[in-house]
């Protein structure tokens, strides 16, 4: 009997936490708006996670609401088109919610603007409040769920308060002196990244698709999810007072960037015969593929990335003495997209309010892989706000792709020459940070493959 009437008592007692928990979701969710200091510095954080701040303070989540593009594109383009239709009036919501989620709650659409922008080779100490948090600590490690399933367009739902807020996390048991803790399943979840890396512009086109094409691929079957490439798990003390503990994730969230890119892909020449005759028309194969990479390559802002496969003959020092382009097919009528050009046919924003320049600023006649952004004219636009169609051929993490290649060796070469496949990324064209007036982005080598040619 005791052991009845402490059953039910349980009963009742667990269905009124879950009620419980269900009306304060309800609240939370009517509830977002929120004041900048409902969120602690960062500098805060530093205090015990020492570690987890120098590797965030040097990510890309750190700078990104003040990064040099950012800054550049937002306030000169963003701003500057708000009033050209009645579907991008609000598109300063979708930048700000991503890139400056603390003012996006705190409704601060159009934050101050940052003084000295950050960029890849010049980092901030991490002294920042405001909007120029960016992405931070105590802004993720209080997010408690998302209003969808996958997330998008920064669904996020903030459990923050004026108060020293629980710190959610994925930790098994864990502690703290300065606030409460808390264990949550979304950290380990895939989900969480997707709230910003999957997004639905103004006309419905989907301009980011990062989390959708790694539930495509066969990773999520295997229990790869994003945190395990992008969140290196390692040991060590998640703060200075803490235990030792077998995983510690590594908070630096690299992308884009050396580290990542290089050998993110392969690439494999394919020739029947290596000794050749001057004037001879050589047919081969160059297979490429997407060996590390959990998406698609490349991914995020997939308007200006770049990834392009080179063909050259070159001497025993690697230069360049021929260079080899790749075929136009006539057949496909986008073909134009995925070949290199310098044509100024690239609109930094709508190509009724801007001029145009060079889509791609790279030697012409490479085979590319990228993201062509469609305007309402059908022009290229770098403003993915103002997409309407996109037409793409990136790399399908494992896929191969088949190029075929076709030239005949000029007269003037002969001896011991190398074939040479060398594939290349970059972040955004020149021809586009030179508009803005920011850093060119380096050109990064992804992979390359040699053939030794003897030509007679």
């Amino acid at each position: 009997m005791k052991r009845l009437i402490y059953t039910i008592v349980l009963i009742f007692i667990t269905g009124n936490i879950i009620a419980q928990t269900k009306a304060e979701l309800k609240m939370q969710i009517k509830n977002q708006i929120k004041p900048y200091n409902y969120f602690e510095d960062p500098k805060v954080c530093e205090g015990c996670h020492v570690d987890k701040f120098k590797r965030w303070n040097v990510s890309q989540h750190s700078r990104a609401f003040t990064g040099d593009f950012f800054q550049k594109q937002f306030y000169e383009l963003v701003l500057a088109s708000e009033s050209f239709a009645p579907e991008v009036k609000e598109a300063i919501k979708g930048c700000i919610g991503c890139h400056a989620p603390s003012a996006f709650l705190a409704q601060d659409f159009v934050p101050s603007r940052t003084t000295n922008p950050d960029n890849f080779w010049n980092k901030s100490n991490g002294d920042v409040s405001m909007a120029d948090r960016g992405v931070f600590c105590d802004f993720c490690h209080t997010v408690s769920h998302f209003k969808n399933e996958p997330p998008y367009n920064h669904d996020y739902v903030s459990a923050a308060t004026e108060a020293v807020d629980t710190k959610f996390g994925d930790l098994e048991f864990p502690w703290s002196p300065h606030h409460k803790t808390a264990t949550s399943e979304i950290y380990e979840d895939p989900m969480m990244c997707s709230s910003c890396h999957n997004e639905l512009n103004p006309y419905d086109t989907w301009v980011k698709a990062t989390f959708t094409e790694y539930e495509e691929s066969v990773y999520p079957e295997q229990g790869i999810i994003c945190q395990t490439c992008h969140m290196q798990p390692m040991g060590g003390k998640p703060a200075k007072m803490g235990i030792l503990r077998p995983v510690n994730s590594d908070h630096w969230w690299g992308g884009g960037f050396t580290e990542f890119v290089e050998g993110a892909a392969r690439v494999e020449i394919k020739v029947n015969s290596t000794e050749l005759k001057a004037g001879e028309e050589v047919n081969f194969f160059v297979d490429v593929q997407a060996v590390a990479t959990g998406h698609k390559f490349p991914t995020g802002s997939t308007e200006e990335r770049d990834v392009w496969l080179r063909l050259s003959l070159v001497d025993k020092n690697g230069k360049e003495l021929f260079h080899i382009p790749v075929p136009k097919n006539p057949n496909d009528p986008n073909d134009k997209y995925f070949i290199t050009s310098n044509q100024k046919v690239a609109y930094p924003s709508h190509s009724k309010i801007s001029e145009p320049i060079a889509r791609d600023a790279l030697p012409e006649g490479d085979r590319l892989y990228h993201s062509a952004f469609l305007d309402s004219e059908g022009e290229f636009t770098f403003a993915q706000w103002f997409c309407v169609k996109e037409i793409e051929n990136r790399l399908k993490p494992l896929e191969i792709r088949k190029e075929k290649y076709s030239f005949k060796i000029p007269e003037n070469i002969e001896g011991e020459v190398f074939l040479q496949a060398k594939l290349n990324y970059r972040r955004m064209p020149d021809s586009f940070a030179d508009f803005l007036k920011i850093d060119r982005r380096p050109v990064i080598q992804v992979a390359k493959d040699l053939r030794k040619l003897k030509i007679n």
